[in-house]
C-alpha cells in the first residue's frame, strides 16, 4: 500500500496518492467491474477509502458489539419473512400482524447466527425496543399498502444489470407494480434503519444513484413506466407537541412520521393510485400535497414528469461509466466528499484516517454543489 502514498520524508512528505499500474488493478478488480452501486457510491465519497476498503480488502477486527449493519440485516430478514408468511395483505389486521411478527421475530432470535441479539441484558433490552419498533414499521408498511393500488411484485429481489462491460449486482427490498389503463407503473421501495431521503445533489454526484439505477433496470425488465422511488424509515417515532392528544391524533402524527420519502411521478393517476383516499392536501403515505382542484402543489419538489425521470436515469448511467472508468483506470485520490449545506463530510466515520493523514489545512475536498432541480436535469 505504501506504494501508493508519495512520500520524500521530512518537510517534503506529502499524502497525495499515486496511480495504481495496470497489472495490479487486474489483481484487484479483474479485467472487468463487477460491483455494487453502494461500492460505486463509496468510491465518489472518496476514491482512497475505496481501495482500502474494496480493492486491499483492509477491515478492523470484529468486535463484539450491536452494530448498526447487525440490526439493519435481522429488520431487513423480518420484514421478508413477513410478506412470506402474510397470507392477504390487503385483509390483515392490526392484531394479525403483530402476532405474525412476534413470531418470526422469536424464530430469527432462536437461530445461532443472531446469538449476540440476546447474549446479555444490556443487548436484550435492544431486542425488546428494536421488536416494537419492527411491529409498528410493519403495521405502516401495510398500512400504506392497504391504502394502495399497487401490489408486491417482489421482496430482496437479485439484482443484475449491465451497463457495457460493467456488471452492477445487488438486492432490491421491494418493487411494486400497479396498472392504469393499458400502462404498467412500477416503484422501488428501500427500508432504511434511519431517517434518509432523496437528495437530488447528491444523486448527481453519485452518491445516490441505487434506487435510479433499480428503477431504470426493473422499468425495462418488466416494460413499466417509471413512477417511485421511495425509502421507508423504520424509526422509533418521536411525537413533540405542547398540547394534549386524542388517541387518533397520535395515530396521525406517527403516520406522518412513517410518510415515505423520495421521488413520485408528477400524474395525478398515479399518485392516486399510491393514496387511493387523497382528494385534497397532504397525503400520509407518499410525500405529495393536492391542492383543493386536486392538481399538485408546486410547494412539492418531489415530483418529476416522465421526462425528468428518465434525464435521471441518464445522468446515472453516467456516472456509473465514469466512475468504473475511474476505478479501472486505478485512480485513488485521497479527495473526501464534503456537503457544504449540511456539513458533513466523508472523513467523519471513515476507518481509514490514520492511514491517509487527511487534513484540512493541505488537501481538498471535492464540494457538493447546491444546484436546483432544473439545473440538475437541464
Amino acid at each position: 500500500m505504501k506504494d501508493y502514498i508519495k512520500h520524500c520524508g521530512g518537510l517534503k512528505y506529502t499524502n497525495e496518492s499515486d496511480v495504481i499500474n495496470i497489472d495490479n488493478i487486474e489483481k484487484l478488480y479483474g479485467n472487468h467491474l463487477k460491483t455494487s452501486i453502494s461500492k460505486l457510491e463509496q468510491y465518489q465519497k472518496c476514491p482512497f477509502s475505496f481501495y482500502l476498503k474494496y480493492g486491499l480488502k483492509l477491515q478492523e477486527p470484529n468486535e463484539f458489539k450491536l452494530k448498526s449493519i447487525d440490526t439493519g440485516s435481522f429488520i431487513h430478514d423480518v420484514i421478508d419473512e413477513f410478506f412470506k408468511q402474510a397470507d392477504n395483505i390487503k385483509e390483515i389486521d392490526e392484531e394479525e400482524i403483530e402476532e405474525l411478527v412476534k413470531n418470526i421475530i422469536q424464530e430469527k432470535l432462536d437461530l445461532k447466527s443472531n446469538y449476540i441479539f440476546t447474549s446479555t441484558p444490556k443487548f436484550k433490552i435492544l431486542t425488546k425496543r428494536l421488536t416494537k419498533v419492527i411491529i409498528q414499521s410493519i403495521k405502516y408498511i401495510v398500512y400504506q399498502m392497504q391504502k394502495s393500488d399497487f401490489s408486491v411484485l417482489g421482496h430482496e429481489v437479485e439484482f443484475s444489470y449491465k451497463i457495457d462491460s460493467i456488471e452492477i449486482i445487488g438486492k432490491i427490498d421491494r418493487i411494486d407494480l400497479g396498472k392504469y389503463e393499458n400502462e404498467k407503473f412500477i416503484r422501488i421501495i428501500d427500508y432504511k434503519s434511519s431517517s434518509k431521503d432523496i437528495n437530488l445533489n447528491e444523486l448527481a454526484e453519485g452518491l445516490q444513484i441505487q434506487l435510479i439505477t433499480y428503477i431504470d433496470a426493473m422499468s425495462k425488465r418488466e416494460n413499466a413506466v417509471p413512477a417511485g422511488m421511495f425509502y421507508f424509515n423504520i424509526i422509533d417515532p418521536i411525537i413533540k407537541t405542547s398540547k394534549n392528544l386524542s388517541d387518533e391524533e397520535i395515530k396521525e402524527e406517527i403516520r406522518k412520521q412513517f410518510k415515505m420519502k423520495g421521488i413520485i411521478l408528477a400524474e395525478i393517476n398515479v399518485i392516486k393510485m399510491m393514496d387511493k383516499s387523497l382528494d385534497s392536501g397532504s397525503s400520509d403515505i407518499i410525500p405529495i400535497t393536492l391542492n383543493s382542484n386536486g392538481t399538485i402543489s408546486k410547494r412539492i419538489t418531489s415530483t418529476v414528469s416522465r421526462e425528468e425521470f428518465t434525464a435521471l436515469q441518464k445522468i446515472a448511467n453516467k456516472l456509473i461509466r465514469n466512475i468504473s472508468k475511474e476505478i479501472m483506470n486505478g485512480k485513488i485520490d485521497i479527495r473526501p466528499i464534503y456537503n457544504a449545506k449540511t456539513k458533513t463530510e466523508a472523513c467523519k466515520y471513515c476507518n481509514y484516517k490514520s492511514i491517509c493523514r487527511f487534513e484540512k489545512a493541505n488537501n481538498c475536498y471535492k464540494y457538493i454543489q447546491n444546484k436546483s432541480k432544473e439545473e440538475i436535469l437541464s
